[in-house]
């Protein structure tokens, strides 16, 4: 049993601990030296798609007016997916203001892929860029993007995210600490290789290699970046493209997300297994992505063997079971603290890091033994950031 404990330890420390550093040492000892034309300024689309957006569309149509970009050379296609709230309304609003908006009503909730395929399927320019209604765009995010299309070996393009919190709460302080990790993850691949993660909300692909998403049950991003890989070109990072959402999901958002993420993205990852035993491609997908989603599994083979090892007599196991028990003690300390919405230092992180596994792990079971699939059920909304939208609103005018 001291045997699987260590190997799944090993495992876990690689993925979240190992595996960064090398791609950070990869990325600092051989960069990957890409052409970048800033003047280039091909032809885009915004693919948008809204299902009851009415809190936040309106800022996110804001920050896609106010793009420093040429106009002539911009569509936006708006999607609303059978919305029954006031985001009909909010596209038809900026429909009659701007000519480039093309808005897209469907009758009934088809699922956010559907409507992705079919405003793909519509557009008309040389670059697809997809963002999504929770966010904003700097003013300067396509250009960003599209700079890197001189160079013929790029495929696509991962823009950067940002939270822009609405509390300091146990949550928002967990996510965003790991979110710094996996932004830095991102941006060593890209500058060694290819990166393998695409925020859904701000990613960009040359049109002629977009590929429909065969399944309503995958991720697009996901999709579009094995796709994209798949055809052998690059996948570059730019952290001059920033989305910024508004954070103010909670812990059962947070679950229900990274449930469906571990089921969505192995249903994606089945597509696309060959990728797996690629070494261009596999040394990075393990670890970022397949060790990352079965940590609980992982951590339950550290358990389970613990538990045998200790009945079984072993001294080995008494330190480990020493370990856990601290750890399940601050988990459940971590757990108090948030239901009196107060924050217990290094207890909150543990326990939204437990939360998050035991999603990984239920939505893998689910996936491995049929079971129903996580339903997409819309994360907590915020609505309208004076700071944000001051923000670019004075971008706008200084670039006028």
């Amino acid at each position: 049993m001291i045997y699987v404990a260590i190997i799944c330890l090993i495992l876990l420390l690689y993925s979240y601990t190992g595996f960064p550093l090398l791609v950070f040492t990869l990325a600092k000892l051989w960069p990957h030296r890409s052409k970048t034309d800033s003047t280039l300024r091909p032809t885009v689309s915004i693919i948008l798609p809204a299902y009851n957006e009415e809190l936040v569309l309106r800022r996110c149509l804001n920050s896609l007016i106010a793009l420093n970009y040429p106009t002539d050379k911009l569509e936006i296609l708006c999607g609303s997916d059978g919305s029954s709230d006031a985001t009909n309304n909010i596209i038809r609003e900026f429909e009659e203001k701007n000519s480039y908006v093309r808005p897209y009503y469907y009758d009934t909730q088809r699922g956010k892929i559907a409507v992705l395929n079919d405003l793909a399927e519509a557009a008309r320019n040389e670059i697809l860029l997809f963002v999504d209604a929770d966010i904003v765009l700097n003013a300067d995010a396509v250009l960003a993007h599209v700079r890197h299309y001189c160079d013929s070996a790029v495929g696509g393009v991962a823009g950067e995210l940002r939270f822009d919190q609405v509390s300091q709460n146990g949550v928002y302080k967990s996510e965003s600490s790991y979110w710094d990790l996996e932004t830095s993850v991102r941006r060593n691949e890209g500058l060694f290789d290819s990166t393998l993660g695409l925020y859904g909300g701000n990613y960009s692909m040359r049109r002629a290699l977009w590929r429909p998403i065969p399944d309503r049950r995958m991720y697009d991003d996901f999709f579009s970046v094995l796709s994209l890989l798949s055809q052998g070109v690059r996948v570059v990072y730019e952290s001059n493209a920033i989305a910024t959402e508004r954070y103010g999901r909670t812990h059962a958002d947070e679950y229900a997300r990274k449930k469906r993420n571990a089921y969505y993205s192995l249903r994606t990852l089945r597509l696309f297994w060959q990728l797996l035993l690629k070494p261009r491609t596999a040394w990075m997908l393990w670890p970022h992505k397949v060790l990352r989603w079965e940590s609980g599994i992982l951590l339950l083979g550290i358990v389970l063997s613990t538990i045998v090892g200790f009945l079984s007599g072993d001294a080995w196991a008494r330190p480990f079971l020493f370990l856990e028990i601290c750890g399940a003690f601050m988990v459940l300390l971590g757990f108090m603290g948030e239901q009196i919405n107060m924050p217990i230092p290094i207890a909150s992180h543990v326990f939204w890091l437990m939360n998050i596994q035991r999603a990984g792990l239920v939505g893998t079971f689910a996936f491995l033994f049929k079971g129903s699939d996580p339903s997409w059920t819309q994360t907590t909304r915020v609505g309208d950031s004076s700071a944000i939208l001051n923000h670019i609103i004075n971008i706008k005018e200084a670039t006028q």
